[in-house]
């Protein structure tokens, strides 16, 4: 077994910059540069998300990276439309009109809704 003092995930931007203020600015997440040259972003009870640049290498990724449980998906999705970000409507799931999937099954899934950062990788907004 391998003895951990914490761990974290990770994932590719092409430009730390404008990923920074994504999810700083436009997301409110506490954000920042660290000594490694990337970001990280605390997330809630104390782990954190390492973000670091590819540049031109960079490739979207083919999956979430990263899921943010909400208390309100309605609330969620306004602050994102004000502040410029468009949901993902992905065939096969019944989108309302604002790009919300919605369950009233919690069996059948959570109510969510993606969109993409700058750099093209999906996030996933979950209601509790």
């Amino acid at each position: 077994m391998v003895t951990t003092l914490r761990s974290f995930s990770g994932f590719s931007v092409d430009d730390a910059a404008t990923a920074l203020r994504f999810y700083r600015d436009t997301l409110g997440l506490p954000a920042r540069e660290n000594a490694m040259g990337g970001l990280e972003i605390d997330l809630t009870e104390g782990s954190s998300v390492f973000v670091y640049a590819k540049g031109e290498a960079h490739q979207p990724a083919s999956y979430t990276v990263l899921n943010l449980v909400v208390p309100d998906i309605d609330v969620a999705v306004g602050e994102l439309e004000a502040a410029g970000v468009s949901l993902l409507r992905y065939p096969g799931f019944d989108h309302d009109e604002r790009g919300v999937v919605r369950s009233t099954d919690p069996a059948q899934g959570p109510t969510i809704a993606w969109f993409t950062d700058p750099a093209g990788n999906v996030v996933a907004l979950i209601e509790d």
